[in-house]
């Protein structure tokens, strides 16, 4: 019975759970299916078609202000003369004396070789945590590279439009664009397994506008995706485990020497 469970758990792995993406400039499209079963579903489009239109509040008629009691005129020549006193001048502030300033002691040559040792101390185990990870890199960078291959993006089909009123700007903006797009193409084919569908970028000449709209299907298997996962947290453990060993202080010997008498 138990082995019968096993093989079934084997051969479930052995399915790829598919992830569908479409999106353009103002919705996205997400959904993750294994086998028959629907896992997640996304849809921003449908959120914003759900809100409903808010109706504007009826406007509170303002409350007409009362008119102010007739202040009493009062003419120009009823007000008094005020004169005003002369201010006494202030007296001179007395100027602050300077202070002298207490010369630091220099440092014993004591001090500063303690300083040294500890900055080659610091520059040796910093060196030293390098040269302990700078092992594992070859065979992590090989592994994942192979592990990474068996996530396959498939029917990759990716529209843009870059547009300007200033033809110069036009062109300037879809040379940044296509550098950018075909080294981030180039990379993600390095790293995964990708059928390109269509891959198209305009440039309009006559009116400012970015546009981008595109579908792909990103297909993965569960063996691949627990393989995955263990050989990171194996190699995560290796390099914690050798980090650690430089971290713990040398054991100090229990035996001290005795003085002679």
């Amino acid at each position: 019975m138990l082995l019968a469970l096993l093989l079934l758990i084997f051969i479930l792995t052995l399915f790829s759970i598919r992830v569908y993406i479409s999106f353009d400039n103002k919705s996205l499209k997400l959904t993750v299916k294994y086998l028959w079963l629907q896992l997640f579903k996304l849809d921003t489009s449908e959120k914003k078609e759900d809100k409903p239109k808010e109706e504007p509040e009826p406007s509170a008629e303002k409350p007409k202000p009362e008119p102010e009691p007739d202040k009493p005129e009062i003419e120009i020549s009823e007000i008094p003369e005020v004169t005003e006193e002369p201010k006494p001048e202030p007296e001179p502030e007395p100027e602050p004396k300077e202070v002298p300033k207490s010369e630091e002691p220099p440092k014993s040559q004591e001090e500063s070789t303690d300083d040294e040792s500890e900055d080659e101390k610091k520059g040796s185990s910093l060196l030293d945590k390098w040269n302990a990870v700078k092992v594992y890199l070859p065979k992590v960078k090989t592994a994942l590279k192979k592990l990474l291959k068996l996530i396959k993006i498939r029917d990759l089909d990716i529209h843009l439009t870059v547009g300007s009123d200033d033809a110069a700007v036009a062109g300037q903006n879809f040379g940044k664009i296509n550098a950018v797009f075909y080294n981030a193409l180039s990379l993600i084919c390095c790293l995964f397994s990708v059928t390109i569908k269509k891959t198209e970028l305009k440039c309009d000449y006559e009116h400012k506008t970015f546009e981008a709209n595109g579908s792909l299907l990103i297909k993965a298997r569960i063996l691949s995706i627990l393989a995955l996962a263990v050989y990171i947290l194996i190699n995560y453990l290796k390099v914690k485990s050798a980090l650690d060993s430089l971290d713990k202080p040398e054991p100090e010997s229990n035996s001290k020497k005795e003085g002679s008498t």
